[in-house]
């Protein structure tokens, strides 16, 4: 069971690494108070680690002792193959910040997309549901590994016909590899099959990579390139392709190295009123190949001065009050559906930051929305992340 926590935090690390120096008040200095101090501090660390514990992305082999004797999981036919994609922008062409959404383009772009989202929210609860098994259920794992096996023997999302089709292509593997991640080490799972659907990721990986590498325009430096990285380093950590996983690592540090000060990515706010809404977007990503990068020993989350810690403050701050993005802006931001607060699915993200970082703030959110699940980033991360049960 891996324990993700502030004992795991490279902030922590290195502020060990020497003594601080610091002067206490007396009222602090008796042996009483200092003893009420420690177990005040071993509860907070205690309660917070309790909180944060989650499998995370690197599901274990089960114990021999911990299979199902006689699994069973209703696995349905896997969804037809997209093998080839050719779509539009869906944002108006007249529009240089790409935030006015063209009806007509976003309806044929929708339609063209839909079973492609369908079958990567489909796979990640298949995987999803193999991690919640207890005692694990191979059956689960058989099925996610079918509808992967079944895309890869048909070469699917190998022939992409437009930029915006690169893009969706740059999305849609991250969830392809960060599924298989979670079924990987199941018991029983046929070699043959594994191999076809890892042969496969590292291709799909690879032209992700490929087809960002032209890109010397603003989406080549954007989130685009954020999601082109989350999926090479899932299918490089799939695949054990040191290359992919370093580009991925690569291409996080180009954003991370943008963060700014006050916590905003540059790129992003020029997207008037759904500046908000980007970074949030662009957050995601960044965050799922921090995680990824720390279990490759690669600590992301340090870099820029610990930038990713200022981009979440900022992006958590805009849920309740977008003001500060409006004033930057010069625009008023898009609200969000419903009842006005944020979507669980935007925050899913936010559950692996919170099981390395604990916050009570950030504790606060999430509570209200659990559980919160994104299937680009994996599924269910409060499953993955939070707690098993």
């Amino acid at each position: 069971m891996k324990k993700a926590g502030i004992l795991h935090d490279g902030r922590t690390a290195q502020r060990s690494g020497a003594p601080a120096k610091c002067s206490s008040p007396r009222h602090l200095r008796s042996p009483r108070a200092a003893l009420a101090v420690t177990i005040l501090l071993t509860a907070f660390i205690s309660s917070a680690l309790a909180r944060a514990q989650g499998v995370g992305y690197l599901v274990p082999a089960p114990a021999t002792d911990s299979v199902q004797a006689d699994p069973e999981y209703g696995c349905d036919t896997p969804a037809l193959p997209v093998i080839s994609l050719g779509v539009p922008s869906k944002y108006r062409q007249d529009d240089p910040r790409r935030a006015t959404l063209d009806e007509s383009a976003n309806e044929t772009y929708s339609k063209a997309v839909q079973p492609l989202r369908e079958y990567g929210k489909t796979l990640a609860k298949i995987a999803n549901a193999y991690v919640k098994s207890n005692p694990k259920n191979p059956a689960a794992a058989a099925c996610g590994l079918t509808w992967l096996n079944h895309w890869a023997a048909a070469e699917a999302m190998t022939d992409m016909r437009s930029q915006q089709a690169s893009l969706n292509q740059g999305q849609a593997v991250a969830g392809f590899a960060l599924a298989y991640l979670q079924i990987r080490n199941a018991p029983a799972l046929a070699k043959e099959q594994k191999k076809r659907v890892e042969d496969w990721l590292k291709v799909l990986g690879r032209q992700v990579a490929a087809s960002m590498d032209k890109n010397r325009g603003t989406s080549g430096k954007n989130n685009h390139r954020y999601w082109n990285g989350l999926s090479a380093i899932a299918a490089g950590v799939a695949t054990g392709d040191k290359w992919l996983i370093d580009w991925g690592a690569d291409s996080a540090r180009i954003g991370i190295s943008q963060i700014a000060p006050d916590g905003t990515l540059p790129l992003e706010l020029k997207r008037a009123q759904r500046a908000r809404d980007y970074h949030t977007f662009a957050t995601e990503p960044l965050i799922a190949i921090a995680e990824l990068a720390h279990t490759q020993g690669i600590d992301l989350y340090a870099e820029n001065k610990h930038a990713l810690a200022r981009l979440v403050s900022r992006v958590v701050e805009s849920f309740g009050d977008p003001s500060f993005f409006e004033k930057i802006t010069g625009s008023k931001q898009e609200p969000y559906p419903g009842d006005g607060s944020v979507p669980g699915y935007r925050i899913a993200w936010l559950e692996i930051y919170q099981s390395r970082f604990p916050s009570p703030k950030n504790e606060a959110l999430l509570a209200t929305k659990r559980p919160v699940a994104s299937s680009g980033i994996g599924g269910d991360m409060t499953l993955l992340f939070h707690d098993k049960d």
